[in-house]
């Protein structure tokens, strides 16, 4: 991929949205900068040179720069998408790629691909990386915020550092997707596995269906789970529901008991009682704790930086 360069260690984000597009073709372009395309909901296709991705929920792609690309989306589909463009450089900036080096195998073997663009589907956290990501900097540039950097060009210590560690978190969640679930044995099965259990969350999982989805017997699916999740089967499926009643709790208006069923619990008590035992606090207290309503969504827009100064334009 070249994405890094000793004489150019220095990321400048120049691109982002997150957004639903139906009926979408873009004109075939390149540009400067390695982008990442990540599908949330729905499918698109990418065609690269001669080649054409599908990409469904949880899959994405990684673009090198200058490399001619386009999104198409039909017209009887839709797709929502998260999308982040960066670029190396000399000059010094929040986000020093070198630190990343020194300290992932797995992100040095990202730098060192020869691939023009890899694919691959989130088996780990790499969407909720991605999202943060571009949460905090649709909140950073704000229209008030867009107002100060074209006047005064300020920029604030805390919000770059923050950026400046998300941006890593998703660095190294692409590099696992991309290599960890490549290189260890059973990585396919593990991953149609994960993608069974993460379409079904509201319906009675059992494990000897997972494995029958997955291809392999119950045994070895079991012990893949404990190998390379680090985790039963149940306490993966558990963790996937939680995480999805946590962001109800926070995202949503829906009652307590409804999104105890929509999670997949039979009851509100043993929801409650499983869901305090993972996050410290039951449900009610964490909705008051946290429930600052975040949504992931430009909108329409895609914003993009030039010579320091970020701009929003209707896609």
């Amino acid at each position: 991929m070249n994405l890094y360069y000793p004489s150019k260690p220095y990321i400048s984000l120049t691109a982002f949205y997150a957004l639903s597009l139906s009926d979408y073709k873009m004109n075939l372009h390149s540009h400067p900068s390695f982008e990442i395309m990540y599908v949330t909901k729905g499918c698109c296709e990418v065609f690269i040179e001669k080649e054409k991705h599908l990409l469904e929920a949880h899959q994405f792609i990684f673009i090198d720069a200058n490399l001619p690309h386009r999104l198409f989306i039909e017209e009887d589909q839709f797709c929502s998408m998260l999308n982040l463009e960066f670029s190396c450089q000399e000059e010094r900036t929040k986000i020093n790629l070198s630190e990343l080096i020194k300290e992932s195998d797995l992100f040095l073997k990202l730098c060192k691909d020869s691939c023009s663009h890899l694919t691959g589907t989130d088996i780990y956290n790499l969407g909720y990386s991605l999202k943060d990501l571009i949460s905090q900097l649709e909140l950073t540039l704000s229209l008030d915020d867009l107002r100060l950097q074209r006047q005064k060009h300020l920029q604030k210590f805390d919000s770059d550092y923050l950026i400046c560690l998300l941006f890593f978190r998703m660095l190294l969640e692409l590099s696992r997707c991309l290599y960890q679930g490549q290189s260890t044995t059973g990585a396919l099965y593990l991953k149609k596995a994960c993608d069974y259990i993460r379409k079904n969350l509201t319906e009675e999982l059992r494990i000897p269906e997972i494995a029958r989805y997955a291809g392999i017997n119950k045994s070895y699916l079991q012990s893949l789970f404990s190998r390379q999740m680090h985790c039963t089967i149940t306490d993966y499926i558990n963790r996937k529901r939680l995480e999805q009643a946590a962001f109800l709790l926070i995202n949503s208006s829906l009652t307590i008991t409804d999104i105890a069923f929509h999670t997949g619990y039979n009851s509100r008590q043993h929801f409650a009682a499983t869901f305090e035992k993972y996050y410290g606090s039951g449900p009610r207290a964490y909705r008051q704790l946290h429930g600052k309503q975040l949504e992931t969504t430009t909108g329409k827009e895609r914003f993009s930086e030039k010579d320091g100064i970020w701009n929003s334009k209707p896609l």
